[in-house]
């Protein structure tokens, strides 16, 4: 009997990291945006955990855009309902390629420095498990010379 075992997909990767980041940070909502291949613009959210994202962060869009735009962690405390929110940007060799967003609805809870080094280092687990870096491929010897080269003398 052989057991037909399938790799993780990207969101259940996602959704095991985002779990996690709840979980240490005591915050309300995790969500992971990546950019879609085709359209390099666009985003999709991958995975969601916590509260759903419309009531948790209605202006997301404008949060990760900016966390894409610049490449840097962009902070926001909601105005209506306090707590607070940051989207931190996954950067492979140097381009960002998606978003994790980290909201806390309670009304005194701020995500500082030390929350943005956990989900810092959240972002380049996540980078590493689901957008391997690709490896170099071996280069074919099969148009090489083997052995020794001769020089080659120019007459003049």
């Amino acid at each position: 009997m052989t057991w037909l075992v399938k790799p993780p997909s990207i969101a259940e990767h996602a959704t095991i990291e985002l779990r996690h980041i709840i979980d240490v940070l005591q915050v309300d909502h995790a969500s992971l945006f990546l950019r879609d291949r085709d359209h390099g613009r666009r985003l999709q959210l991958i995975a969601v955990t916590g509260t759903p994202l419309a009531d948790a962060l209605p202006e997301h869009a404008t949060l990760i855009a900016r966390a894409l735009r610049t490449g840097r962690v962009q902070e926001l405390e909601p105005a209506t309902s306090g707590g607070a929110a940051l989207a931190t940007p996954l950067d492979r060799e140097g381009e960002a390629i998606g978003a994790l967003l980290v909201v806390s609805l309670r009304p005194n809870r701020r995500l500082g420095a030390a929350d943005a080094q956990v989900i810092g280092r959240a972002t380049e687990t996540l980078v590493e498990r689901i957008m391997p870096v690709a490896r170099p491929r071996p280069q074919s010897d099969r148009f090489a010379r083997t052995g020794r080269t001769r020089p080659v003398r120019v007459e003049r």
